[in-house]
């Protein structure tokens, strides 16, 4: 197989340490990157204090600095800073294949890419659609004025970035079908390859009570898990309230990991409901330390109610041997209905979260059970997998032909 000059242009940076549109970019540019593909990652800074121009694992990594005034400098700067940087640095690199992985970056850029490189773009989900749920208020009311202008420009950008590339890659089946409800005319071909976890990296701990011991997590409680950004899409308050519920009926402990807007609120609501026994916030947890909890765990929960599409989580807490209960919300039943679909809620109420915690409990010890899961993640989900798709989808493209 020939080797390839990739350029992958992207929004977010595979220094990020947090966030699953960083970790898909981080996994994807690396393994391609280890299969001797020269592979160059130019996106926004993520902090000033992170180095312009680095190398991670054989990938060249490229920022360009952007400005955080606010939301009007931040989006305009993500285009115009893409452009001047690239054309700085760069323009006229012959690469023989281009990687849009969001919006922004990507119309910056794009009339100084060479014609000839083909491209794909990385549709992980609808950026209009993303920017009115995070612009909802922790109180669940929402902006009314500058959030549907925003979505709209957002979605015109996001169209103007990808209506060049000759295919568009989704992670699951929901997300194919909210692209074509987003944009429905002039869409190059979808490609679905889900999303992947690391096998070596995510795997069943030999003891789990050691493991429960070092993170001082009790023993004798049910453990749930769930790590997500703190934002009201997330459902994390249904969460709350479930364990409430539950309380008198078993003896459970949520661990809550993740940071955002809404901790404070979830913080009041455990007070205001007398559970501060029953809660714990772990905030960020770092990539590195993620398996122990997801080993300690004996269900990670999954509670999102809006636009959930993929869920990168799911599949690592799986690959530990960890059942997963999610709401039926976006590809999360595409995840789990196949391998067992007692593990899906009703809906993303408390009261069906509560009920499908009580109905899987009886399943969260049983090691073949845990077994399963960690069988399904190795068969479906390996990210070895997913970059073999997507590097035979790059290198059968045809050079020469804008989309």
């Amino acid at each position: 197989m020939d080797k390839l000059r990739i350029l992958v242009v992207a929004d977010v940076s595979p220094l990020e340490p947090h966030g699953g549109a960083s970790r898909v970019l981080r996994e994807q540019s690396q393994r391609l990157a280890a299969r001797g593909h020269e592979v160059t990652v130019f996106s926004r800074q993520p902090e000033i204090s992170v180095q312009t121009e680095s190398e991670v694992k054989g990938v060249s990594v490229r920022h360009y600095p952007v400005s955080r005034a606010h939301a009007l400098a931040f989006f305009w700067s993500s285009i115009a800073g893409a452009r001047r940087a690239y054309r700085d640095t760069l323009a006229g690199r012959p690469w023989d294949r281009v990687i849009l992985h969001q919006p922004l970056s990507a119309v910056g850029v794009r009339r100084l890419l060479p014609r000839a490189a083909p491209r794909i773009y990385m549709f992980l989900s609808p950026a209009s659609a993303e920017y009115r749920l995070r612009a909802e208020h922790p109180s669940g009311r929402r902006s009314l004025l500058l959030a549907p202008l925003a979505a709209a420009l957002l979605r015109r950008v996001e169209y103007a970035a990808f209506r060049t590339a000759q295919r568009v890659v989704v992670m699951s089946d929901y997300m194919r079908g909210k692209l074509a409800a987003v944009h429905p005319r002039g869409t190059p071909p979808v490609v679905v390859i889900p999303g992947g976890v690391d096998l070596r990296h995510f795997r069943p701990a030999e003891d789990r009570m050691a493991v429960r011991r070092a993170l001082r997590l009790p023993a004798d409680r049910l453990l749930l898990l769930t790590v997500r950004d703190l934002h009201p899409r997330m459902g994390l308050e249904a969460l709350v309230e479930a364990v409430g519920a539950l309380r008198e009926a078993l003896p459970l402990m949520l661990v809550v990991g993740g940071q955002g807007p809404l901790r404070t609120a979830l913080e009041a609501q455990v007070g205001r409901m007398g559970l501060a026994d029953h809660v714990r916030f772990a905030g960020h947890i770092a990539e590195a330390d993620l398996p122990r909890y997801y080993q300690a765990a004996d269900c990670f929960v999954l509670p999102t109610r809006a636009l959930e599409g993929f869920g990168l989580v799911t599949v690592e807490a799986l690959a530990c041997g960890t059942p997963v209960l999610g709401t039926p919300v976006g590809a999360t039943p595409e995840i789990l209905a196949p391998l067992a679909p007692e593990l899906l809620t009703d809906d993303a109420s408390a009261e069906a979260l509560a009920n499908g915690i009580r109905r899987v409990a009886p399943l969260l010890r049983d090691d073949a059970f845990r077994a399963r899961c960690r069988a399904h993640a190795e068969a479906h989900y390996d990210w070895e997998t997913a970059v073999d798709r997507l590097e035979d989808l790059l290198v059968g493209l045809s050079p020469g032909a804008e989309g």
